[in-house]
């Protein structure tokens, strides 16, 4: 669970970089908001899926994403994990998301629901396995929050 807090930066803008491991990948995601934090999240994924695929106002078709966990930090690793079985048995990555929004109302457990458009691919999907939950931390750091997201690759 992230550690509330009132103060939040307007300013942060979402990112994601990369930084190799042996067999993995780390992702390290900046944005101001979980909902923010779970779509950067994704389309860094997607950028290693599907490289060059457009990261806005994507031309593909759209789908509603719903994955629910028992806190934030397994959410993020639930959702990046559906979204790499969704690539992989239907060849469709998404790229940008419309709306995305959290629900914490059922039986201690969060619900991620997203609005999402995608792309089509030809080529097998296996450049990562899976998002792991190794060292995942999602911490507020200056008004935004940031994560650091091991992929096995």
């Amino acid at each position: 669970m992230i550690a509330p807090t009132n103060a939040r930066n307007d300013d942060c803008r979402p990112s994601h970089q990369f930084v190799d491991h042996v067999s993995e990948v780390e992702m390290r995601v900046t944005a101001p908001s979980l909902e923010t934090l779970l779509a950067e999240a994704a389309r860094g994924l997607a950028s290693l899926l599907v490289p060059g695929a457009p990261a806005e106002e994507a031309p593909g078709r759209r789908r509603v994403i719903e994955v629910r966990s028992r806190d934030d930090v397994a959410l993020l690793v639930d959702w990046l994990n559906e979204l790499l079985f969704i690539g992989e048995t239907e060849r469709w990555v998404p790229v940008d998301f419309d709306r995305i929004s959290i629900d914490r109302g059922h039986e201690d457990r969060c619900t991620v629901r997203a609005d999402a458009r995608g792309v089509l691919v030809h080529a097998p999907l296996d450049r990562v396995k899976a998002a792991t939950l190794h060292g995942l931390v999602i911490e507020r750091v200056a008004g935004e929050l940031r994560a650091n997201v091991v992929l096995d690759v």
